[in-house]
């Protein structure tokens, strides 16, 4: 096929422009795992500086204490980053980007060869490979390894195609270098995507109808590639027993936590900037894609004949099982296969199924009219760009990663408590108990820019001495004389591979309990001591195995070469090659030119990136949040907003309250948050929360990892108790620092803390008045209650049902006056309100505690009065306007 005249591929890469734009910013979000993988990378290119191609040790993690990283995490995508680093001299942030923006053509390019494959057209093709180029589960990962595992999946699938439909050895070899390298990329997509070449190997068995022969040297060549990729494969496995690596598949990181929902997985991307910092995670297949899929479904149907009806069923099934395995009911089957719960989260199963909705989309393509398809093409592809415009520009403050020093990683993993750049270190030995404290000379060493002394000087005896003779990230060596014999220690966490050699011979050595440090006996005199790490057998054994399987490869593709016979064979099936021979495709037609031009015109004016540059959600402007609370603490971190649920609960309910948080600069120390419920019908009395919901870090995000450009969303659940007293309760938020819980204050006037607007208001139901109560137009007396029989020296409690009539500027004072029979005052209360801070429409009910009263009947008057200036709001009377109503119901107490 020849390549250059290719003009969907050549569309395909222009329309890749956009990501590229968006990728090539400087620095990198904070984020996500990208930083992460860039410390990664630092590493395996500060090993092949060193001279190490293939460190399983990574000596430098673990604030130096080393980690066993390489051999269960993938190292191609590392490897090219240092390839790039060390080879060519590129900075690291520029080297990741290539590696990234590499692969993203390579996966596009893929999904448009397999179209291909199917016979597509250019124009469905290049529909295809956009589709997958920018599926939404990719563009919002930093998963960086996984991301160029996802892109090798088409790769596999056009290799098995090759090698079943046609066969030989170049088709086989590809599919054994394809196999290699998706399984040397990362083990979980590799295991996901040699499940679908599994499924796509039996559709192209079935339709092509191969003979067992030629499957079977596939199959072959699928295990030999296996081999190739043994080095990590084989130890990645092996060596599970040696770690903790059950805190990565337990906790909040079991698979089954992390289903997903329909609705979920058909949403939409975010379409602009909405400054989120901690968003979650993008999981869906993107409903503008699903709805390009769908007329595909068409060609399925029995009544109508369309051509590839065995991919399309193939597809849809394919897409149904997977998005199945996501799904809540698949639980039987994640609990029957053990082996599944290594992939760890379910929706990993989106970047397999994002593949097979794109060759769904190129079928929909397909199924357009020759004249029509270049047209809905361009259209398509401009849908699938702007339909995930909010991920592929990142408007925060980024990070740069260029003059990163294993310092900044030290950094790092401390400022994460992400220790050997892992989530919960998993992959510290067994024998480790915690993180072990890096050692004060190995910490100075770093901090120096210099290589660390591992042995521990002083665990040497008295008169003992210790001259260095070279130290190596993974072989260093001393000359120690003591006169007596002493167990040293090494500042290395002891894994197996690491060796102690006195002299050059091997001596026995052990870990330190609990912390497991390398130790090791020393006898008497003057002796050569040698610490290094070296391969096991059980690795030696993987590599060499590996390592024959590449070279011979390599020796049978040059000896077939040159005995290549003169005569090509014959193609036994037909190729996706003879059709672009036979039916070059132009865009002729004057719609397809335009579209074209079109097309061309917003990629290359930046359309895409101004578009979102407009739409951006401004800075303290949460989407949905009322900004009309705002408040700086300590002009480090923002409240910028708040939205609740609803002003009226019952008690035993629960309210969400969601906060708006951001950074001014990067906050000095972490910060928790409080949110707590104080009653407001006694304002003037010093009350305990009645209910309240604290945060470690707002929005489950550490304060001094925000970034200053965006807002952090923290959902607080209130739980009201089922036993609260009904009334108004007064919202509280302030932050807290420290083991001691020292307040921040606020920059306007110096408070711990702020109130929103409005009282959350805990109801009870009351019965109604026979009508309405207004007292001045401000306040409705919608509903009360008193005690049907009262006993003398019993205390009681009046209830009020109240309503704001129109918002308050002012709290008034709620008086409630007990007068005998010959009109004496006997018992009173005043009671200070904020009614500023009720909402409109929402049903207060007010409780007045009373004294014990000596038997007789008694009248209850009630009213309202702006403190001091003693004003009443007038409420009615027999007589006209009175400043106070008295209840028609008098108030009996008997002896």
């Amino acid at each position: 096929m020849k390549i250059w005249r290719e003009l969907g591929l050549l569309s395909m890469s222009i329309g890749l422009l956009v990501w590229w734009e968006g990728i090539s910013q400087p620095g990198w979000p904070r984020e996500g795992d990208a930083l992460l993988h860039g410390y990664r990378a630092l590493e395996m290119a500060r090993m092949w500086q060193a001279g190490v191609l293939y460190p399983r040790w990574a000596p430098d993690l673990a604030g130096g204490a080393g980690y066993p990283l390489f051999v269960f995490h993938a190292p191609l995508f590392p490897w090219s980053v240092a390839a790039l680093i060390v080879g060519l001299g590129f900075p690291l942030d520029q080297a990741m980007k290539v590696v990234l923006m590499g692969a993203a053509w390579v996966g596009s390019a893929g999904a448009y060869w397999l179209a291909r494959r199917w016979g597509l057209s250019q124009a469905a093709s290049m529909v295809a490979g956009l589709a997958f180029g920018y599926m939404p589960f990719q563009l919002q990962q930093s998963n960086y390894p996984q991301y160029v595992a996802v892109n090798l999946i088409p790769w596999l699938l056009i290799s098995i195609d090759y090698a079943i439909r046609q066969g030989g050895f170049r088709a086989r070899s590809g599919l054994a270098v394809s196999t290699a390298l998706l399984g040397l990329c990362h083990n979980l997509s590799a295991m996901m995507g040699y499940s679908v070449a599994f499924a796509y190997a039996l559709l192209v068995i079935w339709k092509e109808r191969a003979p067992v022969r030629r499957w079977a040297k596939a199959m072959a060549a699928f295990i030999i590639g296996l081999g190739m990729a043994l080095p990590y494969l084989g130890p990645s496995f092996t060596d599970i027993g040696l770690v903790h690596l059950e805190r990565a598949r337990t906790g909040v990181y079991e698979a089954t936590r992390h289903f997903l929902t329909v609705p979920r997985l058909l949403s939409m991307p975010p379409l602009r900037d909405e400054r989120w910092g901690n968003h979650p995670h993008v999981l869906t297949f993107g409903l503008h894609q699903m709805l390009l899929a769908l007329p595909s479904l068409n060609g399925i149907l029995p009544f109508r004949r369309r051509a590839r009806r065995p991919e399309r069923l193939w597809g849809w099934i394919l897409l149904l099982i997977l998005t199945t395995l996501m799904l809540p009911v698949s639980y039987p089957v994640w609990a029957a296969l053990p082996f599944l719960h290594y992939i760890q989260f379910p929706w990993r199963w989106l970047g397999p199924a994002g593949l097979i909705i794109a060759l769904l989309i190129g079928l929909s393509i397909e199924d357009l009219k020759p004249g029509h398809r270049w047209p809905c093409a361009f259209a398509a592809a401009l849908i699938l760009i702007l339909g995930v415009l909010g991920l592929i520009y990142d408007g925060g403050s980024r990070r740069a990663l260029a003059n990163s020093t294993l310092k900044d990683l030290h950094r790092y993993e401390q400022e994460q408590q992400y220790p050997g750049l892992t989530a919960t270190g998993e992959l510290f030995p067994r024998w480790v108990e915690g993180w072990p404290e890096t050692p004060p000379d190995v910490a100075a060493a770093y901090a120096r820019g210099e290589e660390p002394s591992r042995l521990d000087l002083n665990a040497l005896p008295p008169g003992a001495q210790a001259r260095l003779l070279y130290k190596g990230p993974l072989d260093q060596a001393w000359e120690i004389s003591s006169a007596l014999s002493f167990p040293a220690r090494f500042w290395i966490l002891g894994y197996p591979g690491w060796q102690v050699l006195v002299n050059g011979m091997p001596i026995s050595a052990w870990v330190e309990a609990g912390t497991g440090w390398l130790r090791a006996e020393m006898p008497a005199g003057v002796h050569t001591v040698r610490v290094r790490f070296q391969s096991r057998w059980l690795w030696r054994l993987f590599d060499h195995a590996a390592l024959t399987l590449w070279s011979g490869w390599s020796v049978w593709a040059i000896l077939r070469k040159a005995q290549k016979q003169k005569r090509k064979r014959e193609e036994r099936l037909a190729s996706a090659a003879d059709f672009v021979r036979t039916n070059p495709e132009r865009p002729r037609h004057w719609s397809a030119r335009g579209a074209c031009i079109l097309f061309l015109a917003t990629i290359g004016f930046h359309l895409p990136y101004h578009l979102w540059s407009m739409t951006r959600v401004p800075l303290d402007r949460p989407p949905g949040a009322d900004l009309s609370v705002r408040a700086d603490f300590e002009g480090q971190v923002r409240l910028a907003g708040y939205s609740i649920e609803r002003w009226t609960v019952r008690p035993g309910e629960i309210v969400l309250l969601t906060l708006w948080w951001r950074a001014l600069r990067t906050p000095d120390e972490d910060v928790h948050v409080y949110v707590h419920g104080i009653p407001a019908d006694r304002p003037l009395l010093s009350l305990p929360q009645a209910f309240q919901s604290d945060h470690v870090h707002p929005g489950g995000v550490p304060a001094r990892r925000w970034d200053p450009e965006k807002h952090y969303r923290d959902d607080h659940y209130l739980r009201i108790p089922a036993d609260i007293r009904p009334g108004p309760y007064r919202i509280r938020i302030g932050l807290y620092s420290g083991p001691e819980g020292r307040r921040w204050r606020t920059a306007d006037d110096g408070s711990d803390g702020i109130d929103l607007p409005f009282v959350l208001v805990v109801s009870r139901p009351l019965p109604p008045c026979f009508s309405a109560i207004s007292f001045g137009g401000v306040l409705l007396l919608e509903g009360y209650e008193q005690p049907g029989s009262l006993r003398a020296g019993q205390p009681f409690t009046l209830w009020f049902g109240w309503r704001a009539q129109r918002s308050l500027l002012q709290n008034y004072t709620f008086f409630v006056h007990l007068l005998n029979e010959r009109g004496e005052l006997i018992a009173q209360q005043d009671l200070l309100q904020l009614t500023a801070l009720w909402p409109m429409g929402s049903l207060i009910p007010l409780g007045v505690d009373l004294p014990p009263l000596p038997p007789g009947r008694y009248r209850i008057r009630i009213g309202w009065y702006l403190w001091p200036s003693m004003e009443h709001l007038s409420a009615p009377s027999p007589t006209g306007n009175a400043p106070y109503w008295e209840t028609p119901n008098a108030l009996e107490v008997k002896p």
